[in-house]
């Protein structure tokens, strides 16, 4: 019977051991009141204020793209671009004339854009002419035009002023302009070129007509 001493002895001490343990684990787990413990999130929903994540990044995109569309509109845009080509420009000094004057490669050019369309159209007014009653070179001139706007993408014209007798040739060209071309400071400057393709056409047209009558003449 002598080994029943020392086994009662352990099943006390283990008793003893588990009675610690779970005395330790209600005073680090229960609250003093003794309700529940509240969770992680619940702490963080009564700490944290209530954040509409998705109104809060629509309100972000759309002011983002107001500010985008003002810093782009189309008449600024045009005037910056003028800028980084190294044009200099004037703007008309009559309330309600939007255009705006500018010379490039030596040639007078005006424009007219404004915020409401997407477009501009860049003129370039009475840059050649010829005498109104020199048939002939009238007659050369409006085949020369009628080849360079078949060869260009300006179109050029041309007005008759009685009072100056004189046949005066004129070239515009309307094209988008907006912030997403890409390179818009050599688009700008492809689109005026251009213009100068245009003088040389009509001009060469007119030389080869003069010099193609003069052999038959010979």
């Amino acid at each position: 019977m002598g080994y029943l001493i020392p086994l009662a002895l352990l099943f006390a001490i283990a008793g003893f051991a588990i009675f610690l343990i779970n005395n330790k684990g209600a005073e680090t787990d229960e609250p003093a009141n003794g309700s529940e413990a509240p969770v992680e999130s619940e702490v963080l929903q009564r700490t944290m204020p209530h954040v509409d994540l998705e109104t809060t990044r629509k309100l972000e995109s759309e002011t983002t793209k107001e500010e985008r569309m003002d810093s782009y509109k189309t008449r600024g845009l045009f005037l910056r671009t003028l800028r980084n080509i190294g044009c200099q420009y004037e703007k008309a000094e009559e309330e309600g004339d939007d255009r705006i004057f500018f010379a490039y490669q030596g040639e007078n050019f005006f424009v007219e854009a404004t915020d409401d369309r997407f477009y501009v159209t860049v003129y370039d007014t009475h840059w050649g002419h010829v005498e109104l009653y020199d048939i002939d070179e009238f007659t050369r001139l409006r085949k020369a035009i009628n080849t360079a706007n078949l060869n260009c993408a300006t179109m050029t014209v041309y007005t008759i002023d009685e009072d100056a007798k004189t046949v005066d040739v004129h070239s515009k060209s309307t094209f988008p302009f907006l912030h997403q071309i890409p390179d818009l400071e050599n688009y700008l400057r492809g689109v005026l070129n251009d213009f100068f393709r245009a003088h040389q056409l009509v001009g060469n047209e007119m030389t080869k007509m003069r010099e193609k009558e003069e052999a038959v003449e010979s």
